[in-house]
């Protein structure tokens, strides 16, 4: 088999953390096999040398990766035509609106726009693979797999390929990189998440390439400098509520009505918008939205109120942190961001059901 061998004029970065590792006593080890990723993975998961079949070697330094992951130099064996990467997410660093997972699945996902996969990260998933399959067989190969340690830490593989122009050698590494896939694939996965869910539905076109996650039946991503939760609420809550359809339907004195039926559920809470009829979101618009917004402790809640013609009407809640003082400019600053929410998810929905 072909080997790539280190030249005398190697990177610095490469001379230093290989003689660091061998002053460690482990150098042999760490360029031998990969560490660990994830519990019941594998033996050509966890070992580079063993999905290789040959003593990897450090090729390239790390590569940039998305906030919240520490990559380790690239791998690489079969001429630099086989390179693998590790990334460890830091488990003591805030991980903010969203986890480090699921930055680093978005992330992913942005480079390898793979097809049947979820567009979100799911907090409840412990592994998760990403297999892009090029239809020119000539074409460069990748794969991705994010798993949970055993000690509940995250790190996340991705094993690139280019398939070399001699035939012999092209059947060799392809039968070993179709033995890796078939090992990744035959993982236990946990099923992609629910999407049918109206607020999750809306959610996920609303969100614009911005890196969410999902946890249950709510959606979270970060807005503004503002970490958004979206979810539904019962359709016997909206059913309660008389919302005609169209816009020259709606009246004033009708409004006023539902902002006293919601007031009474929570007495404690102030309303920096009262119910009201969203402003047009399209040229021409009949169909009517509308929305509400509360504040409740140390939380703002926007309600979303989204009738169709022939269905009973969308109750969405999108909610956020709010420890400004009322009518303070940081309250307002907040306020914006969650209205600027609201009116984006509202705008798709008249964009789908505008008569």
């Amino acid at each position: 088999m072909e080997r790539h061998q280190p030249g005398i004029g190697a990177p610095a970065w490469r001379r230093h953390v290989v003689a660091a590792l061998t002053l460690c006593g482990a150098a042999t080890a760490a360029s031998a096999a990969t560490p660990a990723a994830g519990a019941g993975l594998p033996l050509l998961a966890r070992s580079f040398a063993a999905m290789s079949a040959q003593r990897p070697l450090f090729c390239e330094a790390p590569a940039a990766g998305p906030d919240g992951g520490l990559g380790a130099p690239v791998q690489c064996a079969w001429r630099q035509r086989l390179m693998m990467q590790r990334w460890v997410f830091d488990q003591g660093r805030a991980t903010g609106c969203i986890s480090a997972a699921a930055r680093w699945w978005h992330w992913r996902r942005q480079t390898d726009a793979a097809s049947g996969v979820a567009p979100v990260w799911d907090a409840a998933w412990q592994r998760q693979t990403l297999l892009v399959d090029d239809a020119n067989p000539r074409a460069p190969q990748r794969m991705s797999l994010i798993a949970m340690e055993a000690d509940g830490s995250w790190s996340a593989t991705t094993w690139r390929w280019s398939p070399p122009e001699r035939a012999v050698t092209r059947r060799w590494e392809q039968q070993r990189w179709d033995q890796l896939k078939q090992a990744l694939q035959q993982l236990p996965t946990p099923a992609d998440a629910d999407s049918s869910a109206p607020a999750l539905a809306l959610g996920y076109r609303g969100l614009q390439e911005r890196a969410a996650e999902r946890t249950g039946a709510a959606l979270l991503w970060a807005l503004g400098g503002q970490c958004l939760r979206l979810s539904a609420l019962p359709q016997a809550d909206a059913q309660a509520l008389p919302l005609p359809y169209a816009r020259e339907d709606s009246r004033l004195e009708q409004r006023a009505a539902i902002q006293v039926q919601l007031a009474r559920t929570d007495p404690a809470a102030t309303w920096p918008a009262v119910f009201h009829l969203m402003l047009p979101s399209l040229p021409h618009q009949r169909s009517a939205t509308y929305a509400a917004v509360a504040r409740s402790h140390l939380r703002l809640i926007g309600h979303l109120w989204l009738p169709a013609r022939s269905a009973p009407p969308w109750h969405l809640q999108l909610d956020t942190a709010l420890a400004a003082k009322p009518e303070s400019a940081a309250a307002l600053r907040v306020m914006a961001v969650l209205e600027r929410a609201m009116a984006a998810l509202a705008g798709i929905w008249v964009a789908d059901h505008e008569r």
